[in-house]
């Protein structure tokens, strides 16, 4: 028997815990940049599937760059649409949204005053929307019985009502996790988060980079 998945990445929540963690990120395992190789991104993902399941969809969840023209607190005009990290963004966007089996899932990102960092003003950007879109995505996989499992890249505990509809609806949920993270201090994945899911899911960090930058293990 083959289930199908449906693989959900909320990736603000995800992106830093995995692409820029120190736990995972060794003096001996390749780096993964995601913006170098955007169309290796959903394979890194799927890595995580057993021999006995299928991929339905990989639900990617973002927000739209902030392309607002402001003035910061001294006074100055800033246009956030030109510069590069912007559009660095929107590049790496436009890219994965052509990749196999990539859905992408847009929120917005609100402004919200200003950090004085490091010598520096830094804008305070809130994200929007996105819990609200993988909520809906994950009742709507519920109940309309598409998939067996969701496997859910995401450590955001506003989604346990969504997690706990799928379960009552017959919808496994599968945690994934590093086997690198035993090293760090902190415990990743909140206990009350695992109350609504059915399994954990281990893989090495280190593989997967290997495997998809063809590296010596």
């Amino acid at each position: 028997m083959k289930y199908k998945v449906a693989i959900i990445v909320d990736w603000e929540n995800v992106k830093h815990l995995i692409f820029h963690n120190k736990y995972l990120l060794t003096s001996d395992t390749p780096k993964f940049s995601y913006n170098q190789y955007t169309e290796k991104l959903p394979d890194f993902f799927l890595a995580f599937l057993d021999s006995n399941e299928e991929p339905y969809r990989i639900f990617f969840y973002v927000t739209e760059p902030f392309t607002a023209s402001i003035k910061d607190p001294l006074n100055r005009n800033i246009n956030f649409a030109e510069t590069q990290e912007t559009k660095t963004y929107i590049k790496f966007l436009n890219k994965l949204g052509i990749q196999k089996l990539i859905a992408l899932r847009k929120g917005r990102l609100v402004f919200r005053g200003w950090n004085f960092v490091n010598g520096e003003y830094k804008p305070i950007l809130t994200q929007k929307k996105v819990d609200i879109l993988i909520g809906l995505d994950i009742a709507h996989l519920a109940y309309k019985k598409i998939v067996d499992r969701i496997l859910l890249f995401s450590y955001d505990l506003d989604l346990q009502p969504a997690l706990k509809v799928a379960r009552i609806e017959g919808i496994q949920i599968i945690l994934p996790v590093f086997k690198e993270f035993q090293n760090c201090p902190r415990k990743i994945i909140n206990p009350e988060l695992e109350l609504h899911s059915d399994y954990k899911r281990i893989r090495s960090y280190h593989e997967i980079c290997c495997n998809l930058l063809n590296k010596t293990k």
